[in-house]
């Protein structure tokens, strides 16, 4: 999927703005548990992830993050919904190596081909997984 430079800057801004899967408060029913922060700014995020059926049903995050970091976490949770929890972890691989400049398939990245650029700064590279990372350890909780 290629996306322009401004339809990039768009679904950022909207997903930043307007994010469709950030809770006030944690979900009600047996929701996984991830949590990340960052320790050099604001992000802070807690991941929710619903796995029924080996599928990951249903996803909410909750926290205090920058643009990057809130859209980035919001566009993942769509693309990993109704995915099977393997297919949502390489979705979650794919995304982290190319965040941090190695290889990657962006067939299984969608919209989250927006942030290809972001490894060209440095300071943006951990705005860009805490979220991810966060719903992340939600998922590897299902499988422990």
């Amino acid at each position: 999927m290629e996306i322009s430079n401004e339809l990039a800057k768009e679904l950022i801004i909207d997903h930043y703005e307007a994010p469709a899967n950030k809770v006030d408060k944690k979900p009600k029913g047996k929701y996984l548990y991830g949590h990340n922060d960052s320790p050099s700014c604001i992000d802070n995020i807690d991941g929710y992830v619903l796995i029924e059926k080996g599928k990951v049903k249903d996803a909410k995050f909750m926290g205090i993050g920058c643009a990057i970091c809130t859209s980035s976490t919001d566009l993942l949770v769509e693309e990993i919904l109704g995915k099977p929890v393997n297919q949502a972890k390489k979705i979650i691989s794919n995304y982290l190596g190319m965040i941090l400049g190695k290889k990657f398939d962006k067939k299984l990245l969608g919209k989250l081909i927006v942030y290809k650029n972001v490894n060209k700064q440095a300071n943006r590279v951990k705005c860009a997984m805490t979220g991810i990372q966060a719903i992340e350890k939600a998922i590897n909780s299902y499988e422990k």
